[in-house]
């Protein structure tokens, strides 16, 4: 992105105190941090010191170093460190969490295991107050933290610790913020402290603030962070760099202000589909084919990166099938993960080598890996599944097998394990393991079967099978096959950038934040895809930044895939 070096922007770069930089989606808030930074490594830092840029999710952070290779030179790269919050946030408690009381080393309970942990309960769950006793149990006790925990333990180990506060300032000495409004209590403590000794750049879009559902976000952050650092504060309004020659950003503001004008947009278009099956998946499918000639017609480029984008993980799977109906077209899918990621385990436990002594205790491991995966979804029906699970393995454990259904299948699938011989073919090995799920007659493992396809969409299902094929290389069998999956996730959900931003990807809303593409196709259906959240009242001001911010994700075109039958008050009147 070329930038216009205003009198704006060059007080920021001058400025020796904090800042707060206001502005819309590509107003340039993200170059301008970056040319911030490279200026300030210019300048000439310390041994052991860089310049820190904080966001919030592994997309951003992709976003973030994309931009940066354009603008940072090769010799500064390693004087800029990009990091999340939680990556941010695990470094330190890695380092002085014993300072609060904790065993050494702290281990990570990652986020599908802490959802069933939780028996998927959500913080409005008048169980939830239990489950953060237990957790904090969990980390004084065992060392064994959830990622909710690594905002507050770090923003208590700042306050009552001021000798790591001052180390963690001194390798610090500036501190970039991307999307600031949407700091949390913690987290923003935790910055509010570092800057008594560091500079604080803070980047903030008010109109973007779609996280204020969760505790302590909300729109007084930004005058939190004026009253408490004293910045020189900078807006550049509605100043758009990504989507110029397009009227994407004022359909996408009008959406926001609930105005219509009565006249196209563009870079805006609008299809409807029939509600029949058949009729809905055909235009989903083709509504790739068709953004893709409108953006290659009014760029004279082709697209490089495109989002499906729905309002809820239903309308999510409703594309991602269609996608995959008859010739499947290539996709990423971001979903919510944790019966996923738990039914990877399964696969992968089958695919571990199996002894035939020791058939009941695997049947019994089996039954407590499917008991947790339905634990993590939390509903009645997934709670019930799990105790029964749970009940049945401890019969096997005791040696008194039951014979109910699930057992027998979980049975044979174990015995399957023990007869296949492998390929080393880690694809076609995953494949088989995923073949034996959805074929073994229990709703139980078919529905893990099924949500294994979402991983497979998504890349990390490819890191997953490049990983067992090292180790078929090194050991000729996928012996500890879950050790390597557990920590492959590990490591992504802290350190690995989001996927490469290219090809054909699907998500809900909330999931598109921070991300860029040359076009997005908004799917609104009534029932799995409404933009409208439910029960909102008008004007439905949550509903329309959420759109808001879906919207303004696509740099040259945005088409709206809407149900025929049914009408939305967000979109009606506007002419598309």
């Amino acid at each position: 992105m070329s930038l216009n070096i205003c009198e704006k922007r060059k007080s920021v770069l001058d400025a020796k105190g904090h800042c707060l930089v206001i502005g819309g989606p590509g107003s340039g808030k993200t170059t301008l941090a970056l040319m911030k930074a490279t200026r300030r490594i210019a300048d000439g830092l310390p041994p052991g010191q860089c310049v820190l840029f904080l966001s919030f999710s592994r997309a951003a952070v992709a976003r973030i170093e994309e931009a940066a290779t354009g603008l940072v030179s090769p010799d500064q790269q390693s004087l800029l460190s990009i990091q999340t919050f939680h990556s941010f946030f695990w470094e330190i408690l890695q380092g002085y969490g014993y300072l609060l009381g904790s065993p050494r080393p702290l281990s990570i309970i990652l986020a599908h295991d802490d959802k069933a942990m939780r028996n998927g309960i959500e913080r409005e769950s008048p169980a939830w107050e239990a489950w953060e006793t237990s957790r904090l149990k969990l980390f004084h006790e065992q060392g064994r933290i959830c990622f909710d925990l690594f905002a507050p333990m770090a923003a208590e180990l700042m306050t009552k610790a001021k000798t790591v506060r001052d180390r963690v300032a001194k390798r610090y000495p500036l501190i970039l913020v991307d999307e600031a409004q949407d700091t949390g209590n913690e987290q923003w403590e935790c910055i509010r402290l570092l800057a008594e000794r560091s500079q604080v750049i803070c980047l903030a879009d008010p109109e973007q603030m779609i996280y204020d559902f969760l505790p302590g976000v909300g729109p007084a952050r930004i005058d939190q962070i004026r009253s408490a650092i004293l910045p020189l504060v900078v807006d550049f309004g509605t100043e758009n760099n990504r989507s110029p020659g397009t009227e994407i950003a004022e359909f996408a503001r009008d959406i926001l202000l609930s105005k219509t004008r009565g006249l196209a947009y563009k870079g805006v278009s609008l299809i409807r589909f029939q509600s029949s099956v058949n009729k809905r998946d055909k235009a989903i499918r083709g509504s790739i084919g068709i953004l893709a000639k409108r953006i290659k017609a009014e760029t004279g480029s082709p697209a490089k990166a495109i989002a499906l984008v729905a309002s809820y993980g239903s309308g999510v799977g409703i594309i991602s099938s269609a996608l995959q109906r008859e010739s499947s077209i290539r996709h990423q899918v971001l979903f919510d993960e944790a019966f996923t990621l738990l039914a990877s385990r399964i696969a992968a436990f089958l695919l571990e080598p199996k002894d035939r002594e020791k058939h009941a205790e695997n049947v019994t491991t089996l039954l407590e890996l499917v008991g947790e995966a339905f634990r993590a979804k939390g509903t009645l029906a997934a709670l019930e599944k799990w105790r029964k699970c749970v009940l049945y393995a401890n019969r096997c454990r005791a040696g008194n097998t039951p014979t109910f259904k699930i057992v027998a299948a979980a049975s044979a699938l174990i015995a399957a394990a023990e007869t296949r011989r492998y390929t080393g073919n880690s694809t076609r090995d995953w494949l088989s393991v995923k073949q034996d799920l959805q074929q073994v007659g229990n709703e139980c493992f078919t529905d893990a079967a099924l949500s294994l396809n979402y991983f497979d969409a998504f890349a990390r299902g490819k890191r997953l099978r490049s990983s067992l094929s090292e180790i078929w290389m090194r050991q000729g069998s996928y012996v500890g096959a879950r050790e390597i999956l557990d920590s492959a996730l590990a490591q992504e959900q802290l350190f690995l950038a989001g996927e490469e931003q290219r090809g054909i990807h699907v998500m809900n809303m909330h999931k598109c934040k921070g991300k860029q593409f040359d076009g997005v196709v908004l799917y609104r259906q009534q029932y799995h895809s409404p933009f409208v959240w439910h029960a909102e009242p008008a004007p439905h001001a949550r509903s329309r930044r959420l759109l808001h911010m879906a919207i303004t994700r696509a740099s040259a075109h945005v088409l709206i895939l809407s149900e025929a039958s049914s009408t939305c008050p967000i979109i009606n009147g506007h002419t598309l």
